[in-house]
């Protein structure tokens, strides 16, 4: 998608979940060269830049939904919001089912009648978690309300009659406005204040930057490509690997990470024990490659996001 193919100075991109660690990422790699209408939950942006657009969106109604598209007339949507409460969707099916599913549903009806491409975050949890790393087309096996929630939502998509491209991903980290710690914030939160952390040592796969993950999605929707592809730092290891690298990274002290096994901490949800994701037909398909975990934590390391402004 450019400018030629539009006509239009501009493409415009509709966005749910902008205020969210991957759809603040994505307002990084699309502003420069698009006009986006971000989705939200909060009644104002604290974004302020040129080219961005917000909406309050009060839940999943699809008669708003139809009311955004016919007034801003997107070229795609994306699709960034998700409930991703792995042990609270347990208790929370509801919640998580209309979060995950039924707003993926109106956005799929709404982008039909125009052919709209629509871009779809999903995640490793599809699979069950014991036989990975997993290549795309892959049978998917959901375990746990959660991962059900999420398979649901790309069954959706793909069975929707558009053009789009589902992305799963894998332990999504990065520097973001107003959201809860991700996983390797927590941790060196933690380490850097010198208190030790748990970590699990049988749970195997990977962990993807959230700007990797949306220049790949950028990528794919400037390019129009459509399918199921999968985002990650190369590399296979376990959640306690990884915190000892970030340690050693960031200077902390190694030994505060302690080992840990999946049955001692009695998480609610089933957890991927042999997960991960393998990438070769997505860096194939996008003219891509990821970087490996430890180069991509280096980055993270050093990443300074642009502020656009708090209103």
């Amino acid at each position: 998608m450019d400018a030629a193919t539009t006509g239009e100075d501009r493409p415009r991109i509709l966005l749910t979940g902008c205020h969210g660690r991957l759809g603040q990422h994505l307002l990084r790699v699309l502003l420069p060269d698009a006009e986006v209408l971000g989705l939200g939950l909060e009644e104002r942006s604290f974004v302020a830049h040129a080219g961005f657009h917000y909406a309050p969106l009060g839940g999943v109604s699809r008669r708003e939904l139809v009311s955004h598209m016919r007034n801003f007339r997107p070229h795609a949507v994306i699709n960034a919001a998700a409930f991703t409460d792995v042990d609270g969707a347990e208790t929370r099916r509801e919640e998580c089912w209309r979060a995950n599913v039924e707003l993926t549903r109106s956005l799929v009806a709404c982008c039909r009648p125009h052919g709209v491409w629509l871009g779809h975050v999903s995640t490793d949890y599809v699979f069950n978690g014991l036989q990975g790393p997993y290549h795309p087309e892959d049978p998917p096996q959901a375990r746990g309300v959660y991962a059900q929630s999420k398979l649901a939502a790309e069954n959706e998509v793909r069975g929707g009659e558009i053009p789009h491209a589902i992305f799963r991903t894998i332990v999504l980290f990065g520097k973001a406005l107003r959201v809860k710690p991700d996983f390797f914030e927590w941790a060196l939160g933690e380490l850097r204040a010198g208190r030790p952390i748990r970590v699990v040592t049988d749970q195997l796969g990977s962990c993807c930057w959230a700007l990797d993950l949306a220049n790949a999605m950028r990528q794919a929707l400037f390019m129009r490509r459509t399918g199921l592809f999968h985002a990650a730092s190369r590399g296979h290891m376990s959640r306690y690997a990884m915190a000892q690298m970030l340690a050693r990274l960031a200077g902390a002290e190694e030994s505060l990470v302690r080992p840990v096994t999946t049955a001692e901490l009695g998480q609610a949800a089933p957890r991927p024990l042999q997960g991960g994701l393998m990438l070769q037909e997505t860096e194939a398909a996008l003219n891509l490659r990821f970087p490996d975990i430890q180069d991509a934590l280096k980055c993270w390391l050093a990443d300074q996001p642009e502020i656009w402004s708090n209103n």
